[in-house]
């Protein structure tokens, strides 16, 4: 070897020792390794030696699939590049040691060609992927931690309401958008603030996980606070605003529908602030007035209250999951809602909540991808 060839091939090891990529060189029908640049031998715990044929290092080692299943030889990316001439990018490799560590990789493999295009070798690049993938495992470990929180926050959220409350009969429901969507700030509440009234409220805060769940915690249990304070929506629904406006962020926000039914009177008072309009069901079905804006959204915000009698008919309050869960032909929106609620009208409370969801359900192929919260109430004097 000339001293200017000998001078060519350290400048070459010297370049390809620095390229943060591995590189392997293989030869001849045996796959012999003939060049390991620092970078490949620093990616395998046990690397081949020079003139091992890679098929024998191989079978010594442990090569799976990252769903655990065992990586032939043949599926190799230098064997599919020299045994069938394939270019080969990125895939993914795992090596286990013996100690049990797994280390991943990304190989990607080309044929090298003589003068008259015969497949004689393969060049081969490795990525050590090692440390995204145990840091993408770090982060679904602390998702699943976060989701699990929410999910015991949320719990929380949707009380245990008797379906016969004096003369009004109340059926609610809960239905949890995808299971890799994160939690969302639905929720939903009946109580008796005095013995003739009823309070109903169902709302949605803005954003998904722990901070959701914290927010909706702070509506729902203030709201509680200020409606034993005096039930009347207007003033309840300010009061929530102006706690709520100093207690969360300026990009978070509530819609709430927060109403009391009279059972002396045979009317509801209610206040809506940006929520979903409430349906009142009778021989038709009517779309209630929107009267405020969301919660926390401005300080001293006024709210209007709407009267109306309800000795007879039903009410349906929803969240946007409902009016915004998607299918292939669209929103299911709040005309299908409409539709659907005079449709079933005659349908006992039970029984159309449960045909209501399965409506929502059939319309996006089972895929929600945002929870639903349903309360349905019935006057039944």
């Amino acid at each position: 070897m000339t001293e200017e060839t000998l001078e060519s091939k350290t400048r070459l090891q010297t370049v390809l020792d620095t390229i943060p990529s591995g590189i392997i060189i293989l030869e001849g029908p045996e796959q012999r390794v003939t060049y390991m640049n620092r970078h490949a031998q620093e990616f395998f715990q046990v690397p081949p030696e020079i003139g091992m044929p890679l098929p024998a290092y191989a079978v010594a080692n442990k090569l799976m699939h990252p769903d655990g299943r065992p990586y032939l030889v043949s599926e190799l990316p230098m064997s599919r590049a020299l045994n069938k001439g394939e270019t080969v990018y990125n895939d993914e490799l795992v090596i286990e040691t013996p100690s049990g560590k797994r280390n991943y990789l990304l190989l990607s493999a080309a044929p090298l060609r003589d003068q008259e295009g015969k497949v004689v070798g393969v060049v081969a690049s490795t990525e050590n992927i090692t440390p995204l993938v145990e840091a993408r495992e770090a982060l679904k470990q602390a998702y699943e931690r976060e989701r699990r929180i929410s999910e015991t926050l949320q719990r929380a959220f949707f009380s245990e309401i008797p379906e016969k409350t004096d003369s009004l009969r109340i059926v609610s429901a809960y239905k949890a958008a995808l299971e890799e969507a994160a939690i969302g700030g639905d929720f939903y509440d009946v109580f008796k603030p005095s013995p003739h009234i009823i309070a109903i409220a169902i709302g949605d805060v803005s954003g998904k996980g722990v901070e959701a769940a914290v927010h909706t915690a702070l509506a729902k249990y203030s709201l509680r606070a200020y409606a034993y304070q005096d039930p009347s929506p207007s003033f309840v629904m300010e009061s929530l605003n102006n706690a709520v406006y100093h207690q969360i962020s300026k990009e978070a926000f509530i819609t709430l529908f927060y109403g009391i039914a009279d059972l002396k009177e045979g009317t509801i008072r209610f206040v809506t602030a940006g929520h979903e309009p409430p349906l009142l069901i009778n021989n038709e079905v009517e779309e209630l007035a929107l009267t405020g804006t969301a919660i926390g959204i401005a300080e001293h915000e006024k709210y209007e209250e709407c009267k109306i009698p309800f000795r007879s008919g039903s009410l349906l309050l929803y969240t946007d999951g409902v009016t915004e869960a998607r299918g292939k032909y669209g929103f299911f929106g709040r005309d299908k809602l409409k539709e659907f609620a005079l449709s079933h009208k005659h349908e006992e409370p039970s029984a159309f909540v449960n045909s209501l969801l399965e409506e929502i359900n059939k319309w996006c192929d089972g895929h929600l991808k945002d929870d639903v919260a349903l309360l349905y109430v019935k006057a039944t004097s």
